[in-house]
C-alpha cells in the first residue's frame, strides 16, 4: 500500500474517531462510557496523535450513540457501504428541509474547501476543517435519499409551501 493511501486511510478513521467521541458527548463522556482512560481518549481525539479508538472502545460507542461511524467508514475504505435493514423512515420527513439543510451543509464545506485553497496552498489543518465539513454533508445524505425513495414508494408527494390552516 503507498504512504498516500496509507495517510488518506488514516486520516479517514481518524476523522472518524473524532466524530464518535463528539456524538458521544465528548472526552470524559466516551471515556467513562467505553470504560478507557480520559487520556487516551484525548489521544484519539486529538488530530496530532496516531491513537486510534480500540475495537472494543468502538463498539460500544457507536451503541450508544447508534451510529457507527467507524465501522462505516471502515466499510467505505473497502470500497463497501452499511444496510440496515431495520431503518424505518423518520414520521414528519420532508424533502424541502432535508434538501434545505443539505445544501447548508455542502454551503459550509465548499466555503471551507474554498478558504484552504485560496492562497493555493491547503494546510493539514485546513483540509481537517474540510474533512469535517464533508462528514456532516455526508450524514445528512442518507435523510435527502430516505425522502426521495417514500417519494418513489408512494407514487409522489406534493411540495411546496402553505399557509397554515389552509383548507387541501
Amino acid at each position: 500500500m503507498s504512504d498516500t493511501m496509507t495517510n488518506a486511510w488514516f486520516h479517514r478513521l481518524k476523522a472518524a474517531n473524532r466524530m464518535l467521541i463528539k456524538l458521544n458527548g465528548g472526552i470524559e463522556e466516551s471515556a467513562r462510557l467505553a470504560s478507557i482512560s480520559k487520556s487516551q481518549i484525548g489521544r484519539c481525539n486529538s488530530a496530532g496523535d496516531t491513537e486510534l479508538l480500540p475495537i472494543t472502545a468502538t463498539i460500544r460507542l457507536e451503541a450508544e450513540c447508534g451510529e457507527p461511524v467507524v465501522t462505516r467508514a471502515m466499510a467505505e475504505l473497502h470500497g463497501c457501504a452499511l444496510v440496515n435493514p431495520k431503518d424505518k423512515p423518520v414520521d414528519g420527513r420532508c424533502i424541502m428541509r432535508d434538501n434545505a439543510e443539505l445544501q447548508r451543509l455542502n454551503g459550509e464545506f465548499q466555503v471551507s474547501l474554498a478558504n484552504a485553497s485560496a492562497d493555493l496552498v491547503v494546510t493539514p489543518a485546513e483540509a481537517l476543517v474540510s474533512l469535517r465539513n464533508l462528514e456532516q454533508l455526508k450524514r445528512k445524505l442518507p435523510d435527502l435519499e430516505t425522502a426521495l425513495t417514500e417519494i418513489i414508494a408512494s407514487g409522489g408527494a406534493r411540495t411546496g409551501l402553505r399557509v397554515v390552516g389552509e383548507c387541501e
